[in-house]
């Protein structure tokens, strides 16, 4: 009887030990402060942009070497999420900061998000990579799939992912602005300019 419940005890610690190493074996990176996230659009008239003033992510990765870039693949990649508070994103316009957070619908759908779904490919090229990745980015209420193609690099222990992201504001349910009757139209193009940097 006493080799049996050793048995069963040894057992028990080799399937403790082995969900330690798994659960060990994934890095959750943090946002560094200093992040760079804007909105660019045009009108008819002049073009326009907005700052992302907050951004907040949770980010992990399977076991990688931050040193050792070229190591990277895309089945290190495990989770990506980022979070914006609609209500942190300001022009240097009074008026097209409250239009922007009103199209967006602030008060019934205060956050925007985007959730990775997949990286497709990583291809290294000297001391970046450049990632094909699939995601969905939630705002002003509506999901909308996307592809992004994005340029790592890594830096005294930490990662950088930098990008622009084309989109169209008809993606979300938005109807281009207009003002002065008409005479003033938004395009319906705008772009993410985005430099994000995370650490252990």
């Amino acid at each position: 009887m006493k080799r049996i419940l050793s048995i069963i005890t040894l057992f028990a610690l080799m399937g403790t030990l082995h969900t330690t190493e798994a659960q060990n074996s994934d890095i959750e990176l943090s946002l560094e402060q200093g992040h760079e996230m804007k909105i660019d659009g045009t009108s008819n008239v002049r073009d326009w942009d907005a700052d992302v003033n907050t951004v907040n992510a949770t980010f992990v990765l399977s076991q990688f070497d931050l040193s050792d870039l070229s190591s990277l693949t895309a089945d290190h990649f495990k989770t990506m999420e980022l979070s914006i508070p609609v209500e942190d994103i300001e022009s240097d316009s009074g008026r097209l900061t409250r239009n922007l957070q009103d199209y967006l619908k602030k008060d019934d759908h205060p956050i925007i998000t985007f959730t990775m779904n997949e990286v497709e490919s990583v291809e290294i090229n000297g001391n970046s990579a450049d990632i094909v990745a699939s995601g969905v980015i939630n705002a002003a209420g509506v999901d909308h799939e996307t592809s992004m193609n994005v340029t790592a690099t890594v830096n005294n222990g930490k990662v950088t992912f930098s990008g622009t992201q084309d989109l169209l504001m008809t993606d979300f349910g938005i109807d281009p602005p207009t003002a002065m009757l008409g005479s003033i139209r938004a395009r319906d193009e705008i772009t993410i300019i985005y430099s994000l940097t995370f650490s252990n």
